[in-house]
């Protein structure tokens, strides 16, 4: 079969749902095989036509991050990873496991058994070293298929590093002629076993299991734990049964904790110096700077499968025992020996004092925000802590946030709780315009389940949206964005205050980089996709807003919710 069959057969093979592609004119072989396959009613694996290679890497990365399952990304030569490498770079320290195929040529025209690619591949189309060479920084490994002859084996290759933990994008350039040429692929999938050793050593669980029972004021620090779902419950056992509170750091990207457990802390630096022992769960910054984490004499015991973080240039934190290996085993494993230890039932006492006190400051903690929010329940424009305690109240139980917002993730976090796995997602790294990808792919994960972006107008604006919301339309994927509109970029206003407190700008109110100004009518998007449209400037229209965008969600439509903001300023 030739190139392009056999590439569309590998992806079914290693259980991928879906091709997402921004592609180019490379891909022809690709198109056929899918097209073949239409023909004879052979649904097999699924393709995403996207407007934009940045939504086809962050929808992929969304739906990964739902399902656990990596999935295929076609990207046109030289422009496709180019436009696409912030999103990839996000999948690789989000460590989000696909395959990208970039387009390139390997013979330029001089093939003569071949169909001639064009001229346009000398002139603008490829880079010394190819695609794989462009963005080796970004993702997790990178290479190109030099022959027809090993194309087969190179992608089966690509799809084992890029699941091999810690997982992470490959991008793989695969020359046009490569998928015209002729190729062998058998009958049957190869049937590689791979058992991967899992083989914490007793004695370090006990270790554990002690530390845990002897400490006074253990602190669980947590950001990207909840990657796996089934972490959750564990973590929620784990710390019930000590009565351990549970703190999420700086740059929580998934649901880890549910937010409105007793046990669940607003995040603060002084319990961290006051802990005795830290069990730090895949947490990438459990605190910050280093230099100012707990005192000497505390315990520090790590829990994850990657560490120390060896896509990052510096990670110098002090570590005293890492427990390296699927956190949910090891976790099971830690709750069974605190269970069978005899002086787990002899301090019981301890731990319902430690719970009590523990939950007293939880219920003081949000009951301070709930006060604060409703003081501020009448302001115009809408104060975002009246806004978020409205989307709390508003926003469906089962349904899914994707929040990408800058100077208010902490309040959406804190005041908008969410309980269950995979209920909420949040980007990692410092680039913003994920979000909408995030969800369209979240979206297509569960079709059954609402989904919010909840998005400043900053980020909005980075956000390929005309690109994302025509897919929404065309795939009846309806998302409900809202956009926290204080118009302006708030974050780069603080941080020019923050540096010149008593300086020019200070004075005279002139924020250069900060003003979004004039302000767009972010509804009338929307209604371009056939969607619902509002503009929210009264605090009291924030409910019924929620509520007509979730009847046009199940009718079909997408909706977005343009809430004008005050510039309140949360403490950071």
């Amino acid at each position: 079969m030739d190139g392009g069959k056999a590439l569309v057969k590998i992806f079914e093979r290693a259980a991928m749902d879906y091709i997402f592609s921004s592609p180019g004119t490379e891909w022809p072989p690709v198109w056929e095989a899918l097209a073949e396959a239409k023909e004879r009613g052979d649904a097999g694996i699924g393709f995403i036509n996207c407007r934009h290679e940045a939504l086809a890497v962050a929808m992929a990365s969304g739906y990964t991050k739902i399902t656990g399952r990596p999935q295929a990304v076609l990207l046109h030569a030289t422009a496709g990873p180019l436009n696409a490498a912030m999103y990839l770079r996000a999948a690789y320290q989000e460590r989000v496991p696909m395959v990208i195929c970039c387009g390139e040529t390997a013979a330029f025209g001089e093939e003569s058994r071949l169909p001639d690619p064009g001229n346009q591949w000398i002139h603008d189309l490829t880079d010394i070293g190819g695609p794989a060479e462009l963005l080796r920084r970004c993702v997790k490994w990178s290479e190109r298929v030099t022959s027809p002859s090993i194309l087969v084996q190179c992608v089966e290759r690509a799809i084992q590093i890029a699941v091999e933990p810690p997982a992470g994008p490959v991008l793989l350039g695969v020359p046009l002629e490569c998928m015209l040429d002729e190729v062998s692929l058998a009958d049957e999938n190869r049937a590689d076993r791979v058992v991967r050793p899992y083989a914490l050593e007793e004695a370090a669980i006990q270790d554990t299991v002690e530390l845990l029972l002897r400490a006074e004021r253990p602190v669980l620090v947590t950001e990207h734990a909840g990657r796996d779902a089934s972490v959750v419950q564990s973590l929620v056992e784990l710390c019930e049964a000590l009565a351990i509170p549970v703190m999420e750091s700086f740059r929580p990207a998934f649901l880890n904790f549910p937010r409105n457990h007793p046990l669940y802390l607003t995040y603060d630096p002084r319990r961290i110096v006051a802990a005795d022992l830290l069990l730090v769960a895949d947490a990438v910054t459990p605190w910050y700077p280093i230099s100012k984490g707990p005192k000497a004499d505390a315990k520090v015991v790590f829990l994850g499968d990657e560490y120390p973080y060896s896509r990052l240039p510096f990670w110098g934190y002090k570590v005293d025992l890492a427990l390296i290996g699927p956190p949910a085993k090891t976790l099971g494993r830690i709750v069974s020996g605190i269970k069978a230890s005899e002086s787990f039932a002899g301090r019981r006492s301890v731990y319902e004092e430690r719970l009590r006190q523990i939950r007293q400051e939880h219920d003081k903690q949000v009951a301070a925000r709930h006060q604060d929010a409703n003081e501020h329940r009448n302001d115009i424009p809408v104060d975002p802590r009246w806004l978020c305690q409205a989307l709390n109240e508003s926003i469906p139980s089962d349904a899914v946030i994707v929040e990408e917002t800058t100077v208010h993730r902490t309040l959406i976090q804190t005041m908008i709780a969410r309980t269950e796995p995979m209920s909420y997602l949040a980007r990692v790294t410092g680039g913003l315009g994920v979000s909408l990808g995030y969800a369209l792919g979240a979206k297509l994960a569960m079709k059954q389940r609402p989904v919010f972006v909840l998005v400043g107008d900053g980020g909005f604006h980075y956000n390929p949206v005309p690109s994302c919301l025509g897919l929404a339309q065309e795939y009846n994927l309806p998302i409900t964005v809202v956009v926290f509109n204080n118009q302006r970029y708030l974050s780069m206003e603080r941080g020019l205050l923050k540096y010149y407190p008593d300086g020019v700008s200070k004075k005279t109110g002139i924020h250069f980089g900060g003003p979004i100004l004039p302000n767009p009518d972010y509804r009338l998007y929307a209604e371009i996709y056939g969607g619902y449209g509002i503009r929210v400037t009264d605090p009291k229209e924030i409910t019924a807003a929620v509520a007509r965008s979730l009847e046009h969600n199940v009718a079909g439509r997408l909706a977005l919710i343009d809430v004008v903001l005050s510039d309140y300023l949360p403490s950071q």
